[in-house]
């Protein structure tokens, strides 16, 4: 045994060729091996951080969330409760504008109805009496103020 350390020294400390080799495999082999424990340690001290902490970050983010819970369930109840005004608001702004759309039509309808009926039962009454409406020319005339298709006076 002495005789093998004594030749694995002669080796190692040696200037030839051979040592040379042996030295570099080893100083290789042992900067791996020492680069290895490194890292090895490294993971088990991250692994023991993980491992402590954890659960506390686990804990807390737990009361976190439950502190927010009530925020954003109130947040979901405002949001839904808005969408239904929001449809509730096209809803009337629709009927609205429909509704006008429909009683202008309407008035300007019963307008000339209005003047049609006017002037039928101005002529009738014309026969009778002295009638309030005239026609000069192609105009209908009450009171000596013509009266226009739209059914305003000037």
């Amino acid at each position: 045994m002495r005789k093998a350390a004594q030749k694995e020294r002669e080796l190692l400390l040696g200037s030839g060729e051979e040592s040379t080799i042996r030295r570099r495999n080893l100083q290789t082999k042992a900067g791996m091996t020492t680069a290895a424990e490194s890292i090895t340690d490294s993971l088990r001290r991250t692994l023991q951080l993980m491992v402590q902490r954890s659960p506390t970050i686990l804990k807390k983010a737990e009361s976190e969330y439950k502190g927010h819970r009530s925020l954003l369930m109130r947040t979901r109840n405002l949001l839904s409760t808005m969408q239904r005004q929001d449809v509730l608001d096209r809803v009337i702004v629709t009927i609205g504008l429909f509704s006008f759309a429909v009683l202008y039509v309407v008035s300007k309808h019963m307008g000339l109805l209005k003047l049609q009926i006017t002037v039928t039962a101005a002529i009738k009454a014309g026969m009778a009496r002295k009638p309030d409406a005239v026609l000069q020319g192609n105009e209908v005339v009450f009171d000596g103020a013509p009266v226009h298709e739209n059914g305003v006076g000037t």
